[in-house]
This record gives structure tokens, sequence and C-alpha cells, in this order.
């Protein structure tokens, strides 16, 4: 997807009829007990995927007028447990739990609350009362891989995160396999900061990091470390290359030098899950959303112009086509945990 002023609004409407379309129109007896809350792990305002599901709260409060509780915790995952079911005990419904894939024991622990309604991003869990979403972060990572091996000038390009989990490497191999696409012989240098608290808001780590990967000649980083993600773009600004944002759009952080921005529409399904969930609308347990549902995608804006040329955006939006139509095969690593970097055509 590529994201400008002129189509964010066509985009909004788009991707909420979507979700309310697939959604179904089951009604059950959930609705009669509307209490939701998010719980999250850390800032909100420092943290870019946070901040994308907290504009979903925020909109839904516009639209209705209606409350959603938003409580921030520490990194340890034993508070964030008793949290989770603090609420759970109060009677909240549904919880949304946007860490899933961090919570270890979330099945045996949903199973006590059987008449509790549980939204989770970004992992998929076959219980009842579970409804995961997942956005296709390789789909729009394939895209913004594309445009860094369009970039490259050293024909080196690098990738960093925090965990090294299944999540994220959903988002390194699906930058990978876009990067291979362009230039089959381009170098990608990977790095994960590690698990340790504060991991997500430690920016010296992934600043030290990226600047070992442009010691290596690495000009263009892809960052997916939450708030310890814009350390990254400063980092390459300040040594004159190019970073890529993530979840947001983040290319106004240091203009012209954040090549783009892969964004997720993760605000627009958090909204489109509370309004349904108010009226007590469920249906299956599981919805994946991509580039062809507009949910994923890059940015190009004014203060990218200067990098992008009008053959690169050209042929970034051929790309984007044959994926849609399935010419392109971007594989997922979550489906069997490997990557291999090559795209099936």
């Amino acid at each position: 997807m590529i994201i400008n002023k002129m189509v964010i609004m066509r985009n909004f409407y788009i991707l909420n009829i979507l979700l309310i379309a697939i959604f179904g129109n089951f009604v059950c007896a959930y609705a009669d007990n509307f209490k939701p809350v998010v719980v999250y792990q850390g800032s909100i305002d420092k943290n870019s995927y946070n901040l994308a599901i907290h504009d979903g709260v925020k909109s839904f409060f516009e639209k209705t007028g209606m409350n959603c509780t938003e409580s921030v915790v520490g990194f340890k995952m034993d508070d964030y447990l008793r949290t989770v079911k603090k609420y759970a005990d109060e009677g909240y419904s549904p919880i949304f739990i946007p860490y899933g894939n961090h919570f270890v024991h979330l099945v045996s622990f949903v199973r006590k609350y059987p008449a509790t309604r549980f939204i989770v991003l970004g992992t998929v869990y076959d219980e009842p009362n579970i409804f995961s979403f997942i956005m296709a972060e390789h789909e729009g990572s394939f895209l913004a891989g594309a445009l860094a091996a369009m970039a490259s000038k050293s024909k080196i390009i690098g990738f960093i995160s925090i965990q090294d989990i299944p999540f994220l490497r959903r988002f390194c191999c699906g930058y990978a396999q876009g990067a291979k696409h362009i230039d089959p012989d381009i170098k990608i240098l990977k790095g994960f900061t590690g698990s340790y608290p504060g991991a997500w808001f430690d920016g010296n780590a992934t600043a030290t990091m990226a600047n070992s990967m442009m010691d290596k000649g690495a000009d263009v980083i892809y960052q997916v470390a939450g708030g310890a993600g814009p350390a990254v773009l400063k980092a390459a600004a300040k040594r004159g290359k190019l970073g890529i944002g993530v979840d947001i759009n983040q290319n106004g952080l240091y203009p012209g030098s954040v090549l783009t921005s892969m964004v997720k529409r993760t605000d627009k399904a958090v909204f489109a899950a509370l309004m349904l969930a108010k009226r007590g609308v469920w249906r299956d347990n599981y919805k994946r959303l991509g580039l062809e549902q507009d949910a994923v995608g890059i940015v190009f804006d004014e203060n990218n112009k200067s990098l992008v040329s009008f053959e690169m955006r050209a042929r970034i939006e051929n790309i984007k086509k044959e994926i849609e139509l399935g010419s392109i095969l971007v594989h997922d690593y979550t489906e069997d945990m490997k990557c291999s970097a090559c795209v099936k055509k």
C-alpha cells in the first residue's frame, strides 16, 4: 500500500467496512457485558505500537462517547498477568491483550474466565473466548525491503528488532524477501537486542546496533523496535544513512532521512473491534488483514519525496498489485518458522 494524504480517508472507511463484514453478524450474550479495557506494557506515547492502539481507543470514544479503560503496567510479565487478572475478576470484557505472543500461559488463563472476551493482537489461539487479529506485517515489510534494495547504494541493508520471536521474525523475513526480489545478491544484516526489562525502550541498545551495521556498510536500516526504534532512525540520520519506520508514519521524525514507514492500521482494527463488541457482533476467532484490505503498507509523503523517484514508486505499486493477485507469494515466517528469503512467482 502506498499511503498519502489523498487516500487516508478512503482507506479509513474501506477498512472499517471490511472489518465489519468479515466479523459477521452473530449477536451473543457477551454484548450484555461491554466493559472494555486495554492493558499496555510500557509507555503509550513512547511506543509506536501502543500509540496506534491508543488512537483506535480515542476514535471509539470520539464516535460513541463511551470509555474504554486503558491501563499501563511495567515490563514484568508477572505484573502484567496480575493486572489482566484484576480486570477479569472485576468483570471487564472485552480485555485487549496487545502482546499475546508474550503471554506464555494465556490459554490456561482465559479458560478460567469463559464468560469474558479477550482480544489478542499478533498471534492466534484456538479458544472460544479469544479473538485474534493478525496483521500481515510480512506483506508490508516486503514492500519496505523492496524499496530499501532500490535505494541502497552499498547493497547492504539492515534490520533491527528486540526479541527474537516468531512474530518479529515475520517482519524480518518479509523484509528480506522484498529486498531479494529486487536484488538477489543484496546483503541483509539482522539483529535483535534481546529480551530484558525495558528492552522495548532501550534506544542506546538499538542505536549501538545500528551504528555497528553502518560500520559494516549498511546504508538502509529497518527498525521494528517500538519505543527503542526512533533511536535507530536518529543514528542513521546522523550518519547520512536511511532508516525505515514502523507501525505509524515516522517519516517526519527525520525528514529526508527516513526512506519510508511500514504502517499498520492497528488503530482502525481496534476501533472496529470496539464498535462490534459494543454491538455484540462476533464471528469465529481469527482475522488476517493485509495489503488487500489496505491494512498494512508503506508511506510516501512530503518528508520522503526527495528519496523516492517516480520510477521507484511505480515499481512498488506494481509489486503491491502482484502480491494482491497472488503472482508474488510472500511467505509468513510464523507458518513454519523458516525463511528462505525467496519469492515464488
